[in-house]
């Protein structure tokens, strides 16, 4: 494992750790907020020690950069998908708090997912800046193996942030689908078992999806050269994928 995939991993576990211990207690709201920030600080420590493979002067490039050339199909599929499934938790009543608030004092205020969908959409849009810069920055280097280079560089920063944005996703989606799930298992106060069995599933789909992009941003995918353009798959070398 290279350095920035240490970085990333030390991201990942800290925020979903942290977010975790806030759900334990009565600042269950900024859980989303830790553990997008956590993830955020440790993508950012991982690109800062995965430069650029061309340090040459920028230059503008003939050919046009599009940024559907760039980010993958799939995950934006996934994200789509996940994002239905978040909302829709959203749309319905929320379970009891996870905490232990109304064992200890009776009463607790209401839960309320708003912080979770803002921190979300604020990281999705956020993905979209910065895909976009990193995709009209100018080229890097003259002949045409500078330019393979640096093109392949983009892709992959392109796709370590759009594995990070569907992670995160993936991650909320699992911990809601958990929880809702909990409620739904207790039949005698009105849950039904056949949802909770729904939900359990849908859960464990969304904690094999957090696997899948998690690990993509730790190890050397080989998935990121197969889904790159023929002439620049050869050019992506592992620390330029994995950093």
């Amino acid at each position: 494992m290279a350095t920035g995939g240490r970085y990333r991993m030390a991201g990942m576990a800290i925020g979903v750790g942290t977010a975790f211990a806030l759900t334990r207690t009565y600042l269950l709201d900024l859980a989303p907020v830790a553990l997008v920030l956590a993830v955020l600080l440790g993508v950012l420590a991982g690109e800062a020690v995965t430069p650029r493979p061309v340090r040459g002067r920028g230059a503008a490039s003939l050919l046009p950069r599009r940024v559907r050339d760039y980010v993958p199909r799939g995950e934006l599929i996934v994200v789509g998908l996940l994002t239905v499934g978040i909302v829709g938790f959203a749309s319905y009543p929320t379970p009891e708090r996870p905490d232990h608030e109304v064992k200890y004092f009776g009463t607790a205020a209401p839960v309320s997912l708003t912080s979770t969908l803002i921190t979300l959409g604020v990281t999705a849009a956020l993905t979209a800046v910065i895909v976009w810069l990193i995709v009209r920055a100018p080229q890097t280097g003259a002949n045409e193996a500078d330019t393979a280079a640096d093109n392949a560089w983009r892709h992959g920063v392109v796709r370590r942030l759009v594995c990070t944005c569907a992670a995160v996703f993936a991650i909320v989606f699992t911990a809601l689908a958990f929880w809702y799930a909990d409620g739904q298992w207790d039949w005698r106060a009105g849950g039904s078992p056949i949802w909770g069995l729904i939900l359990s599933l849908l859960a464990g789909l969304g904690l094999t999806t957090f696997a899948w992009y998690a690990g993509a941003l730790v190890v050397s995918p080989q998935r990121l050269q197969e889904s790159a353009p023929a002439g620049i798959a050869g050019q992506i070398s592992a620390d330029q994928v994995a950093g």
